[in-house]
């Protein structure tokens, strides 16, 4: 459960920082995630949830599978990206 607070958390701080106001749903989604993780309720209740809540940002054509970050320095914006897609990478490994 460390292992997802933390890639939720950095994802979370990824689309606060570079996403706009279009971007406020799955935001919110971020959030709930995380009070979720930090409530009370067992790990496999907490867990069946996440699973649910993932699927809202993540399914086909949905605002945050397609989001990026764009910076003017090449290196910068493919190393935040490169950041992005290996969150997004591990956390469908845990919650596929």
């Amino acid at each position: 459960m460390d292992e997802l607070k933390q890639l939720f958390e950095q994802l979370f701080i990824i689309v606060q920082q570079y996403g706009d106001s279009t971007y406020n749903t799955q935001k919110e989604v971020l959030k709930r995630i995380l009070n979720d993780i930090e409530g009370d309720s067992t790990d496999i209740d907490i867990f069946s949830k996440i699973k649910c809540e993932y699927k809202q940002l993540f399914f086909p054509k949905s605002p945050l599978s397609e989001f990026y970050i764009w910076k003017d320095d090449f290196a910068e914006r493919k190393q935040l990206n490169d950041l992005l897609e290996n969150i997004k990478r591990r956390l469908w490994e845990l919650l596929k």
